[in-house]
């Protein structure tokens, strides 16, 4: 397997977190790719084996809409992927649109960006790459880009939310906006497609994760209380809805001394 990232230009990172390339072999019939919520979209560009989210197949460019729950990727064989990892609230640097309708969502990337401009990029990327195919990402990106001016305010509190969450909570993001708490929801909920508590709270199982996934020999009491988790029963049912399986199971699974299902 080969998997990289890339960082946008410093104009691109207020709303891209990363480019991404992988290279896998699906061909093992145990073998699946679980998503899990971590608040940001997706544009993705596939090509060798077909992807599938249940029973749908999915087209060679897709959007992920942010997920409110794990979703299982399925495919059989190699895949080679060039991937768009944008912030949550960084659609809307290209296409402004209520980001509530695209939870949960694996759409055509036509139907979001004009259909008439992916048959020259699908094919391009193809034989591309690393770094010639990030190159037409940016260039394809910067022919949509229209800066968030509107909200650009709140887009800097809702970064702290989301980079920061065990310092930046909702209340003290409500304050700093201005707004009233029913308004700084409502925007919130437009930009990035969740509520400010979600986004806060999906940040900090992120954190979690990564933590016990880089030290996977961690006590889980000490990771709990570290983000902010205050029993085993919230931080399980956190872990199982986002990805499926206990925090104990995937400190295991980790460990070798068992499979995640």
């Amino acid at each position: 397997m080969r998997y990289e990232e890339r960082q946008p230009d410093e104009t691109l990172q207020r709303y891209i977190k990363c480019y991404w390339y992988l290279e896998r072999d699906y061909s093992a019939a145990e073998e699946e790719e679980t998503l899990w919520p971590d608040g940001c979209q997706e544009l993705i560009f596939h090509y060798g084996a077909n992807f599938s989210i249940g029973e749908q197949v999915l087209p060679r460019a897709f959007f992920v809409g942010a997920l409110s729950r794990y979703h299982p990727l399925t495919a059989e064989g190699p895949v080679r992927i060039f991937g768009v990892r944008l912030l949550p609230w960084g659609l809307r640097a290209f296409k402004e649109m209520d980001h509530r309708t695209l939870i949960d969502k694996f759409l055509p990337l036509a139907d979001l960006f004009p259909e008439h401009e992916l048959p020259e990029l699908v094919p391009q990327l193809a034989e591309a790459d690393l770094d010639e195919g990030i190159a037409l990402l940016t260039a394809y990106l910067y022919r949509h880009f229209q800066p968030e001016t509107k909200h650009a305010a709140m887009i800097n509190i809702l970064s702290k939310l989301y980079r920061t969450p065990m310092e930046q909570d909702v209340p003290i993001s409500v304050i700093e906006s201005g707004y009233s708490q029913r308004h700084f929801e409502r925007i919130c909920s437009e930009l990035v497609g969740m509520s400010p508590k979600r986004l806060n709270a999906v940040s900090r199982f992120n954190l979690a994760r990564l933590q016990i996934f880089f030290n996977p020999t961690i006590d889980i009491a000490s990771c709990m209380g570290q983000f902010g988790y205050h029993d085993y029963a919230h931080f399980s049912k956190e872990f199982k809805r986002c990805l499926g399986v206990t925090p104990t199971a995937y400190k295991k699974w980790l460990l070798g001394l068992g499979v995640v299902r």
